[in-house]
């Protein structure tokens, strides 16, 4: 059977001197998620609307990936101290990726970085900074050598695609974000949420366009039975 083809979103970063350049790249751990679960992932560069368009023609699918922060003029806001580094050349191309992905009814994935701007460009709002604007009940931003460890608890929503594929009512994840969703873009639903009222997971509710989108990071825990289902979701989603 034709493995489907995935799209990567792409990070960047500056290589130090004597090569004094900007690459693009993505963590073995995304490539991972895709390729041992029947995809094979490519990394895009920075694109154009025209670029992302002809990309994802030949492609079966998007993965938004992590990273920088989401500029909040995006969505009609100030960019506060507490915001984060942003990166605006991304934040074009992953528009540009997005639109595509949904003119052409190509599958969407979005995790943490991912999950967040998929709801911006549909029309959702953002936390800049959970711990000033929400509070410290729970810490999302787990950065360090525990980054693939359990952090907190999630609730999952009854009757959405989410318990359908799990079948319950909880289960642990990671956490690394210091931005969260604040309110959903029109025509989503969320899926699941932690204890102080973050939502963790949502999804587009349509009968032609397949969004999936996931606050935590599932391919660092790949070890983790619902984690692995999260992916073989999207490749069987991308293999229609």
């Amino acid at each position: 059977m034709k493995k489907p083809i995935i799209v990567l979103s792409p990070q960047s970063k500056p290589m130090e001197a004597p090569f004094d350049m900007v690459y693009n790249f993505s963590n073995g751990f995304n490539f991972n998620a895709i390729s041992q679960r029947g995809g094979i992932p490519i990394i895009s560069e920075m694109v154009d609307n025209n670029q992302a368009e002809q990309l994802m023609e030949k492609s079966d699918g998007l993965f938004l990936t992590g990273g920088a922060d989401v500029n909040p003029e995006l969505y009609g806001e100030e960019i506060l101290n507490y915001c984060g580094i942003i990166e605006h050349d991304r934040d074009k191309s992953d528009y540009a990726l997005i639109k595509a992905a949904i003119k052409l009814k190509k599958p969407i994935i979005g995790i943490c970085r991912g999950c967040q701007i998929a709801n911006v460009y549909l029309g959702g709002t953002m936390y800049q900074d959970i711990q000033a604007q929400v509070g410290d009940k729970i810490n999302h931003n787990v950065y360090d050598e525990h980054k693939n460890e359990t952090t907190h608890s999630i609730n999952i929503v009854k009757d959405t695609p989410l318990y359908s594929l799990f079948g319950e009512e909880s289960f642990g994840v990671n956490s690394l974000h210091h931005q969260a969703i604040k309110n959903l873009a029109p025509n989503t639903k969320a899926m699941a949420f932690s204890s102080d009222g973050i939502i963790e997971s949502w999804y587009l509710e349509s009968n032609t366009q397949w969004i999936r989108a996931y606050q935590w990071h599932p391919e660092m825990q790949q070890d983790n039975s619902h984690n692995l289902k999260i992916f073989k979701d999207f490749i069987n989603a991308c293999s229609k």
